[in-house]
């Protein structure tokens, strides 16, 4: 459904995305992952005809993008990060303005209001929405037509986590139809519950791709976990070592490491067993920054 061709882009000086090959195939669902700045609404915005390349070539559904950009456009849909209406129009007439300009069957406004929660806000002006309502709007804009493409741009910016889990739910129902789905997420656990692959981006470079079920592993060995006990000895640190688990810091009553989440519970009670008294423990996600700096670590410089 997506290649990408050496896509380059630039503004002036400045590299926004280093040569990138790109492929994602006919019903994938595609995350791009990084910190902001890192490229990824350049490749996004490239990808939906917005702006051209500076150099490479970029193709949707085997049709060139710059070449052929409104045949390109009727096979997708977008929504941008930052959501922008006329605020003195009410969502039900926003939707049916876009609905026209997309030939968008009509009847579709008022089941995307429900499905996203406008329904009994629907005819007041978008200019009284607050944010998460904006955004809500926003997408269900993109929801209003069957497409080949679904291009998001943080979707879940200023969403609730009741937003966040209807959003999910719809595009899994899309992916269940064949729906392609391509977007970019600072969520981790959002895009590894939604996305079959991803792609890290930084500093406009892409690690290689990867199947969501190694980055998941990936990301659960970075997790600490952090036991507290009523004493801790060298003995108790050697059992960590001997069950599997890296040590990553310790006190007179506490042990933070890391291991495979199938060595786990082996580690713990490899403590109990060293007479370890654990009143508590707990588990913490990967650091963010840490992660990408890993990652960043297997990238080669660009040429």
């Amino acid at each position: 459904m997506i290649r990408l061709e050496r896509f380059e882009k630039r503004y002036g000086k400045l590299q926004a995305v280093w040569p990138l090959d790109l492929e994602i195939a006919r019903g994938e669902s595609f995350a791009l992952l990084g910190p902001n700045g890192g490229g990824k609404t350049s490749v996004l915005r490239a990808l939906v005809g917005l702006h051209a390349p500076s150099a490479g070539r970029v193709f949707v559904g085997g049709v060139d993008v710059t070449r052929s950009p409104n045949q390109a456009k009727a096979r997708l849909s977008f929504v941008p990060q930052r959501v922008s209406l006329p605020g003195m129009l009410t969502a039900r007439e926003t939707l049916l303005l876009f609905a026209r300009l997309k030939k968008a069957p009509l009847e579709r406004v008022g089941a995307v209001l429900d499905e996203f929660g406008l329904g009994d806000s629907a005819d007041r002006r978008t200019g009284e929405f607050s944010g998460g309502m904006l955004q809500r709007l926003g997408l269900a804009v993109g929801f209003l037509q069957e497409v080949d493409l679904l291009v998001l741009d943080e979707p879940t910016v200023n969403l609730d986590p009741p937003g966040i889990l209807k959003l999910n739910q719809l595009l899994h129902k899309l992916k269940g139809k064949g729906t392609t789905i391509v977007f970019s997420s600072h969520l981790l656990r959002n895009a590894m519950e939604l996305a079959d692959r991803v792609g890290i981006l930084v500093a406009g470079r892409m690690v290689e791709p990867e199947e969501v079920p190694v980055f998941h592993e990936a990301v659960t060995r970075k997790t600490m976990v952090r036991v507290v006990l009523s004493h801790l000895t060298e003995d108790m640190l050697a059992a960590v070592r001997d069950a599997g688990g890296d040590v990553s810091g310790h006190n007179g009553r506490e042990v933070s490491f890391t291991a495979l989440p199938q060595k786990r519970l082996h580690v713990i009670r490899a403590i109990e067993q060293a007479g370890g008294a654990i009143e508590e423990f707990h588990t913490d996600a990967p650091d963010w920054d840490a992660l990408i700096q890993e990652h960043l670590g297997e990238m080669e410089e660009p040429r």
